[in-house]
């Protein structure tokens, strides 16, 4: 039986797929950066010159 919470329900599905894509990227940009060289991290990174 139709409740009235459909779209409630919808838009909570939509934001838990939404962070899990989110924490993937966040998990495979974190991947590169760390198997780059620090030239590379400088290079594609200008503003953490100087930074550590």
């Amino acid at each position: 039986m139709y409740t009235g919470t459909l779209i409630e329900q919808l838009i909570a599905t939509v934001e838990r797929a939404e962070q899990r894509s989110q924490e993937s990227a966040d998990s495979i940009e974190l991947d590169r950066l760390s198997a780059m060289n620090p030239y590379q991290v400088s290079a594609n990174q200008p503003a953490l010159l100087g930074v550590a």
